[in-house]
């Protein structure tokens, strides 16, 4: 087994390791935020933006 190497710090670094690992340990638990949807187009026809529906049958193209 490895020997242990100790290392003194000082009470400043000290204090910010445990503010590190304080962080560290709190961005685990707490899930990411969510990403917010996209902004949906206006118009004069559809105001609160185009419907998700599709047409049923699309339409046909007639060749003279």
């Amino acid at each position: 087994m490895a020997d242990l190497i100790l290392i003194q710090l000082s009470p400043k670094h000290l204090e910010r390791l445990e503010q590190l690992a304080d962080a560290s340990r709190l961005r685990t638990a707490v899930p990411p935020a969510r990403e917010p949807r996209p902004v949906r187009r206006r118009s004069r026809q559809y105001p609160g933006g185009r419907p998700t529906w599709r047409a049923s049958r699309p339409r046909r193209r007639y060749i003279r």
